[in-house]
């Protein structure tokens, strides 16, 4: 008995060994993309006026420029403007969302004091689901587990006919409908606003910017240099608008620290999944915490 637990126990480590020698390689390989979006392509686009042979073109380029920077503009302008907009009400929604997590817990406490271990268990279970998907998808892909705290507020019954515990049910599920409406409310925020066609638009405008700005360089290091950093700038903008919309922004500040107040009013450790660490979106708590590893990520989560 005492072998095959000690073989169980290696062949436990073995596996926990390769998970983590896997999660190497995707961290690695997220790095590496990471090092190609923000230092990589940069450098290319800002030295990309020096290795391309000066070129003219006959038609009027500066009333061209005019025309595509307005376009361009216009819709950019549009586009983070909704986004930001969506960034803002998505911050809300997720307060909200915890907020009224919180006060569930501490209203059962009040109502029914027996059931306040099982209603801890589910919305631990519920907020360790929701770090495990991003901000984007994470309202729909935890349904069940969101279903399960609703279920039992709504087989509560208080401990004895105390007016105090009417009235604090009473509110439970008046909270219980905040919350809800909250979720609704994050589901219909968390998409993206610049859709594909949206991006190929942006894309041929951007390309098609950079094209005019190099024929106007004159042969002169300034104009390079100018040149250069203008066509940097169009990309930037294009990345800012990219980590707005897609919630990538909001990952990195909030996504994982946020929920952590959730498990400390519940009385859980804390819970990361092994990717907050890995990108950097979180540092390593010196409290004890709990993590997550994925058998194989990104295709499962």
């Amino acid at each position: 008995a005492q072998r095959t637990k000690t073989k169980s126990k290696l062949r436990g480590t073995g596996n926990l060994l390769y998970l983590l020698e896997k999660e190497n390689k995707n961290m690695n390989r997220y790095v590496f993309k990471k090092i190609m979006i923000e230092i990589i392509i940069p450098i290319v686009l800002l030295l990309l006026p020096f290795t391309i042979p000066l070129y003219k073109v006959a038609f009027d380029v500066q009333a061209l420029s005019s025309i595509f920077s307005l376009i361009f503009a216009i819709l950019v302008g549009f586009f983070i403007a909704t986004a930001t907009t969506n960034y803002i009400n998505f911050c809300s929604y997720l307060a909200d969302e915890g907020a009224y997590l919180i006060s569930l817990y501490n209203f059962a406490k009040l109502v029914k004091p027996s059931i306040v271990k099982k209603l801890g268990n589910a919305i631990d279970t519920y907020n360790i689901a929701t770090l495990d998907y991003s901000l984007v998808e994470y309202a729909e892909k935890t349904r069940i587990e969101f279903q399960s705290i609703i279920d039992l507020v709504d087989i509560i019954d208080p401990s004895d006919k105390k007016e105090r515990r009417i009235a604090a049910l009473s509110l439970m599920h008046e909270v219980k409908f905040n919350l809800i409406k909250t979720l609704r409310s994050i589901t219909f925020t968390a998409p993206r606003v610049v859709l594909r066609l949206h991006w190929f638009i942006l894309i041929i405008l951007t390309v098609i910017l950079s094209f005019l700005l190099l024929s106007l360089r004159t042969g002169e290091l300034l104009s390079y240099v100018v040149t250069g950093f203008m066509i940097l700038s169009l990309y930037l903008i294009l990345y800012l608008l990219y980590e707005v919309d897609s919630n990538k922004f909001l990952e990195k500040q909030l996504a994982y620290e946020d929920p952590q107040k959730i498990f400390q009013a519940i009385g859980k450790p804390r819970y990361y999944p092994e990717i907050a660490f890995s990108r950097g979106h979180a540092k390593i708590p010196n409290e004890t915490y709990r993590i997550g590893i994925y058998k194989n990520f990104p295709q499962s989560m």
